[in-house]
């Protein structure tokens, strides 16, 4: 028989944000196989208007911040670690839910769709176990 470890908290909270930008990285892949990406991409056009550096800025740290939480889950103290995932988890959920509606009724972007679904799904379980995280001594790291 096989033994079961358990796995810390710090660590499933670690693999879903890991789990969460592979995801970010696959659908923006296939985003770039949409009719009129290229065109787009070569206009300097974004979903959003005209690409400015501005624009990068904002779009880079929309990107570092659920990179970062892959690091920060592991090493943050419990008590900070816990809501600092919940909130950015939940930020992170409204905004798949505003692209999810965004693109919901574009055939060229069912795919998009699904991984919203996805990523949304990943960012209530990275909630659910920030939520859970087990109580320890009042004097434990």
């Amino acid at each position: 028989m096989l033994k079961n470890s358990k796995v810390d908290v710090k660590i499933k909270l670690a693999a879903l944000w890991a789990t969460l930008m592979f995801f970010y990285t696959y659908a923006d892949f296939f985003d770039g196989m949409t009719p009129s990406s290229i065109e787009n991409f070569g206009s300097m056009q974004t979903p959003v208007g005209p690409l400015t550096p501005g624009l990068l800025v904002i779009f880079s740290i929309l990107l570092i911040i659920p990179s970062a939480m892959i690091f920060l889950s592991v090493f943050l103290k419990p008590i900070l670690n816990k809501w600092i995932n919940v909130v950015i988890a939940a930020l992170w959920s409204m905004m798949s839910i505003g692209l999810l509606v965004d693109t919901i009724g574009s055939e060229w972007y069912r795919f998009y769709a699904l991984y919203q679904i996805v990523e949304i799904g990943v960012l209530l379980m990275i909630v659910w176990q920030a939520l859970q995280w087990p109580k320890g001594l009042a004097n434990s790291k």
